[in-house]
């Protein structure tokens, strides 16, 4: 039996940070099973009353792209709080990420599965955002600290 997730794509979320106030995420791709591509936004929100302008987001404007395991939104302490309109998965893409400084990394579009590996100029890398899996509380802190005080 498989049970229903309480977020789809294209939803948008709200991450409490760690001092105060809330970032917003947007589900961007899930595979169903705990893993999922997000887009996250600033600037700070003091409460999780949607702004209007949140649901305009537009995937280019985010300050970080990351996959994380979904119990933040799953135990329901990342509330869905809106959707992105018209909501199209190619505006939002599944970007390459960089694993160990060299490493380029493809992640296939629908199941977040592994498609390719390749090796990169170190520099080139460095332009990628970084691979691995975050846990909610890590999500939590990475945004605390790039929205500041």
């Amino acid at each position: 039996m498989t049970r229903k997730l309480p977020y789809s794509l294209g939803d948008v979320f709200a991450v409490p940070l760690r001092d105060r106030g809330y970032a917003l995420g947007v589900v961007a791709r899930a595979d169903g099973k705990g893993i999922v591509l997000g887009y996250f936004f600033g600037p700070r929100l003091e409460s999780v009353e949607i702004p209007p302008q949140a649901c305009a987001l537009e995937a280019n404007s985010a300050i970080r792209v990351c996959r994380f395991g979904d119990l933040g939104l799953i135990r329901g302490k990342w509330p869905v709080v809106g959707r992105v309109e018209s909501w199209t998965p190619a505006q939002w893409r599944v970007p390459d990420f960089c694993r160990n400084g060299e490493i380029r990394v493809v992640y296939d579009g629908d199941s977040l599965a592994v498609s390719s590996e390749e090796r990169l100029d170190s520099r080139e890398c460095l332009l990628l955002p970084k691979d691995g899996l975050e846990g909610a509380g890590f999500v939590e802190i990475k945004l605390t600290r790039l929205l500041g005080a």
